[in-house]
């Protein structure tokens, strides 16, 4: 259930501020759209009490760790008390435009050329995020923002898992983290041990293939999480799809890469997606 709160509150404890109004709460975070004294845009987070102090902590040095045009930037953290109570805030960027999911669906296809220039620049971010051993592992059409501009800018840094620092969560569950229509097979069937860059990697093949093919390569309404995690591990229905054999052949190869079940098989880096992908756009 979303977290909630008035923006009486907002209003009461942010007075610098003028509050533009709401934005989509989730469970961990209510979030309001606010304008500064400066006149910029900006988004405040307020933190739910049950969220892991923990993980907002390593949300926050995600977070301060990365400067890139295609990474949400982190303003300021901050805490206040209210009552009995002790808030904890976030203050990013605002980014304007929409989710990613507002442009992906059921029969839509977008043209070649779109997709490579919009999908290097999502592998630059994740590149920024590899650069500094952080994977983001929720990424997902909901998570990835779209400015006016078209470009993309990955956000929510709430579940992401930081390659040096030790683990919040033990062997046996802390790889089902995540949102699992977007998980590798990692994420369904090993360990935290088993996620890193290319994690991410294969939740970016999902997305760019319901981007080239129109549709989802493993999910179906109504699907159960045993039958996803089934398709998802074991099957390769998906590259035999009339709208995937359409594609030209060396996007065919990339994005075949890109959902191989094993980690290994997987481009190394970010970095190489978007260079291949900059190649095929160039040729286009």
């Amino acid at each position: 259930m979303p977290f909630t709160v008035s923006i009486d509150e907002v209003r009461a404890n942010f007075p610098e501020y003028k509050i533009i109004g709401p934005l989509t709460p989730s469970e961990q975070k209510a979030a309001f759209q606010v304008v500064d004294k400066d006149g910029n845009e900006l988004c405040l987070k307020i933190i739910a009490p049950s969220h892991s102090m923990d993980r907002l902590y390593r949300e926050i040095l995600a977070m301060q760790s990365i400067s890139h045009p295609n990474i949400v930037r982190l303003k300021e953290y901050t805490f206040s008390s209210t009552g009995q109570q002790l808030r904890h805030y976030i203050i990013e960027e605002f980014v304007p435009g929409q989710d990613l999911s507002g442009k992906l669906g059921d029969g839509i296809i977008w043209p070649l050329p779109s997709v490579c220039d919009f999908f290097s620049r999502l592998s630059d971010g994740l590149t920024a995020l590899e650069n500094v051993n952080v994977v983001h592992r929720d990424l997902k059409p909901s998570n990835i923002r779209v400015r006016p501009n078209g470009s993309p800018v990955i956000i929510d840094f709430g579940l992401a898992r930081h390659l040096e620092m030790p683990d919040l969560t033990n062997t046996s569950s802390g790889a089902a983290i995540g949102t699992p229509i977007y998980f590798a097979p990692e994420q369904f069937l090993g360990t935290k041990h088993d996620i890193d860059h290319r994690t991410d990697i294969f939740a970016l093949g999902i997305i760019m293939y319901q981007a080239l093919v129109g549709k989802h390569p493993f999910y179906l309404p109504r699907m159960t999480r045993k039958q996803l995690s089934d398709i998802v591990c074991g099957s390769i229905a998906h590259v035999s799809a009339d709208g995937f054999r359409a594609l030209p052949q060396n996007l065919q190869v990339l994005l075949g890469r890109l959902l191989e079940k094993e980690r290994g098989k997987r481009p190394n880096s970010a970095f190489q997606v978007a260079a291949i992908l900059r190649k095929i756009g160039g040729a286009l």
